[in-house]
Parts: structure tokens; C-alpha cells; sequence
């Protein structure tokens, strides 16, 4: 059993996958691409850890916090709609009928802080292409690829000590749900940059990451152990 020091959730309802077209080039919003094997690659010890650290001093840059701040600032009034969409045509259909559920207050500014986020990641991938580069070697290694993207990944849970078996099964759930969900992340967007070369695709591999961990795990996670409460220490 594991624990968590900040309320994290069980939900893993955000977590997209995607497959890529062996003609990346032909794929439309209107087409289906067929799903291609992967060639494992072992991307070797020396070049992962100087990845991971060129990762870590890529968190430090502006473009970096530019970036990131830019993808809160969307999340916040997307939140809390559980919505995930892998294309500007997509989130533009979605907004149109469903903005007053949200927090902006005009299509128009939806429109202006999609396209700030994905121009911000477009120029964060062109001012660290080494590091792109050698995040390449890793192909679908996802062990090389947790261990490069650690600062974007969402903590493990501890242990809580003495809790009821209730939100014992809560924290256990949510251990399993951060696990999907940092696999899937990494291989989202490895695979929306290196082989279908899409940054609107792998901004929004980030956004959907930030949601969960921002938003959408802390609020499950609370209403599970709300209920644990509300039930006498039983789900």
C-alpha cells in the first residue's frame, strides 16, 4: 500500500491513447490512423541520465515556466469539465456548446489561450532539440522515458500509517490510477512529437496530464474518502 502526501485521485477518465498512421503525412481529423508496430530500442544508462538532466534544467528555463503557466491558466477554466481532445477542431466543436459550463467568458478567448499554449510547447521543443533529440533515442522505452520525464510525472503515494481499511483501499486505488496515468502521459507525448511530429497533439498530452494532477486527482480522491467517512469507515 502506498501514500499520497497531497490529495491525488482515482481517475484515470482523462487518459487518452492514440495510435499512428504508417503515413503520417495522410492523417486527417477525419480519418482513422491504423495502428503500427514498434521497434523496442534500449537507450543506454549514460544517455538517460543526461537527459534527465538536461529535463530538469529545461524545467528552469522561461520558455519552460512560460509554457506551464500557460497550460494552468487554460486547465483552471476548462476545469471541472472532463473533457480531453487531441486537436484544435475538436476543443472549438466542444467549447462552442459547452462554454458557459466553463470559466471563459468568450469563444474568442478559448480560441487565444489554445493556440498560447500549443505556441509556447511548439518553441520550448525548438529551443531544446539536443535534449529532444536524445528523448528520440528512447523510441517506446517507457522505463528511460519515466525516468527523463520525471518532473512533469505526478508523485507516488507513502504511507498514511494507522487509517481506516476504507481509505486504505482509496490510497491503494489512487497509487494504481498515478501509475496509468504517468505511463500513459510519457507515451502520449513521445509519440505525438517523434512520430506524428504534432505539438498541438502533444500539448494536449500535457494539458490532460495537468488536469489530472491538478485537478481531477485531488477531487476523486476527496470524494472517495468523504464517502468513506459518510459510510462508517466502509465503501
Amino acid at each position: 500500500m502506498k501514500k499520497l502526501a497531497l490529495p491525488f485521485i482515482f481517475c484515470v477518465s482523462t487518459l487518452f491513447y492514440f495510435s499512428c498512421s504508417s503515413d503520417i503525412d495522410n492523417v486527417t481529423d477525419n480519418q482513422e490512423p491504423e495502428t503500427i508496430s514498434f521497434q523496442l530500442k534500449s537507450m543506454p544508462t549514460d544517455s538517460i541520465t543526461k537527459a534527465a538532466r538536461m529535463y530538469v534544467l529545461m524545467t528552469q528555463t522561461q520558455d519552460y515556466i512560460n509554457f506551464k503557466s500557460s497550460i494552468s491558466a487554460f486547465n483552471s477554466k476548462v476545469a471541472p469539465n472532463r473533457v480531453s481532445f487531441s486537436s484544435k477542431s475538436q476543443w472549438m466543436n466542444w467549447i462552442t456548446g459547452n462554454i458557459s459550463n466553463t470559466g471563459f467568458t468568450t469563444v474568442a478567448q478559448f480560441e487565444g489561450m489554445f493556440d498560447d499554449y500549443v505556441t509556447k510547447f511548439e518553441l520550448l521543443h525548438q529551443n531544446n532539440t539536443d535534449l529532444f533529440d536524445l528523448i528520440e533515442q528512447a523510441a517506446n522505452d517507457t522505463t528511460a522515458l519515466l525516468q527523463i520525464f520525471e518532473p512533469e510525472l505526478m508523485p507516488q503515494p507513502e504511507p498514511l500509517g494507522d487509517i481506516e481499511a476504507c481509505k486504505e483501499a482509496c490510497m491503494d486505488a489512487t497509487s494504481t490510477a498515478i501509475d496509468v496515468e504517468n505511463h500513459g502521459f510519457v507515451q502520449q507525448l513521445f509519440l505525438a512529437v517523434y512520430y506524428l511530429r504534432d505539438y498541438e497533439f502533444a500539448s494536449s498530452a500535457i494539458q490532460d496530464h495537468e488536469m489530472a494532477m491538478n485537478f481531477y486527482i485531488p477531487m476523486d480522491l476527496n470524494i472517495c474518502f468523504m464517502e468513506c467517512e459518510q459510510n462508517g469507515g466502509s465503501q
